[in-house]
């Protein structure tokens, strides 16, 4: 999905971010998925992932309201774009080969304020534990 709107990119960031930090710690490895997972979806340079997830992270530690950014998320993303976000979301969790039952939940929740389906949400999760296995 390409996006010229920064204002997706760095929701869509806290958002990850968040998942990321569900479980009491951010590591290394999350940060660099989350990076890799900024160029891809959003189809932007490495070094303005960078840059952005920098900034975010400021902005993150300060505080980071979910639902104003899921909001933010659910008007720009179709359908499609919405569960190739909770795979993202996914990929994020399991960067440390172990879904902790907060990153689940979180992720659960922020699949409920995207209204994606639970089908679609169990189909999105089983596809990135295989790709990752």
């Amino acid at each position: 999905m390409e996006s010229n709107n920064n204002s997706e990119i760095i929701a869509a960031t806290k958002i990850l971010l968040s998942v990321s930090n569900a479980d009491g710690k951010i590591d290394k490895n999350e940060k660099n998925i989350i990076n890799i997972i900024l160029h891809d979806f959003f189809e932007i340079s490495i070094d303005k992932a960078n840059k952005i997830m920098t900034d975010t992270f400021t902005e993150f530690k300060k505080s980071s309201e979910i639902y104003d950014d899921s909001k933010i998320l659910n008007k720009a993303f179709s359908y499609e774009d919405k569960i190739d976000f909770i795979c993202c979301c996914f990929e994020v969790a399991l960067s440390d080969k172990n879904l902790h039952y907060l990153e689940n939940h979180f992720i659960k929740k922020i699949a409920y304020i995207l209204k994606i389906e639970n089908e679609d949400l169990i189909n999105a999760k089983k596809e990135i534990q295989n790709y990752l296995n």
